[in-house]
């Protein structure tokens, strides 16, 4: 690969790299876009799309919005992860269809692959896994402004899950993915930074780690690593 970057697995989620300055910039980001979602939904709706499907995605959305804000609010100096068995098909289906709109109205292909003893299960917390994954698959839809594949493989790696999003999209130089997921650095018009270093944090506390290659003009891979079980003290 040209130009590659990862984070350290080891690294433990430091929040003083949020603080409480920024808590409210964080918020503003994770819930943008359960409301784009929302946003689409509706606009579908308006041009006679299936109407029952339509409405149950914006409920969905409205529902998560509501959880993301309880899990925000109860923030101090870390997240507390909800662990439960979560089958991380259940969470790829319903980022997919959150943002299907979205990828029809892009010009955009997805291609989903689970390589996978048995059913892909892993302990994790179910709303921040999710948002994590829908963070990813948005940043790759963006970056296809005309269009393009998207891929998202969820593979089993020994102890490991390993969730790939893949794009055909812009990529970055070496430069930029220097510096990409350090919160505040963004290069989207209104853009705060902050989701991939909110990413950055939730694999992190799940004992994982987020990766990043990239090459310009060509693409971009995100994987986001998390062990099948959460050790416990």
């Amino acid at each position: 690969m040209e130009s590659e970057s990862s984070i350290d697995k080891s690294g433990q989620a430091n929040e003083s790299d949020f603080g409480i300055s920024v808590l409210a910039s964080t918020l503003a980001h994770e819930i943008r876009n359960p409301l784009q979602s929302i946003r689409l939904q509706i606009d579908a709706g308006m041009r006679g799309s299936d109407s029952q499907e339509t409405l149950q995605n914006i409920s969905r959305g409205v529902d998560r919005i509501e959880r993301l804000l309880e899990k925000i609010q109860g923030y101090s100096h870390r997240y507390k992860l909800d662990v439960e068995p979560v089958n991380l098909q259940d969470i790829l289906n319903a980022v997919v269809g959150s943002v299907r709109f979205w990828l029809n109205a892009s010009g955009i292909s997805i291609t989903e692959h689970i390589q996978w003893e048995g059913q892909p299960i892993v302990e994790c917390d179910r709303e921040l896994t999710e948002q994590v994954l829908l963070n990813l698959v948005s940043n790759a839809i963006q970056s296809m402004k005309r269009g393009g594949n998207l891929n998202v493989n969820i593979l089993e790696c020994q102890s490991e899950a390993q969730i790939e999003v893949k794009d055909s999209g812009c990529g970055m130089d070496r430069a930029t993915l220097a510096k990409v997921g350090t919160p505040f650095f963004t290069t989207k018009t209104g853009g705060n930074g902050l989701g991939l270093a909110f990413c950055r944090s939730i694999a992190a506390l799940h004992g994982g780690s987020l990766s990043i290659e990239s090459v310009q003009d060509r693409g971009t891979t995100v994987t986001l690593k998390m062990p099948k079980q959460i050790l416990r003290n």
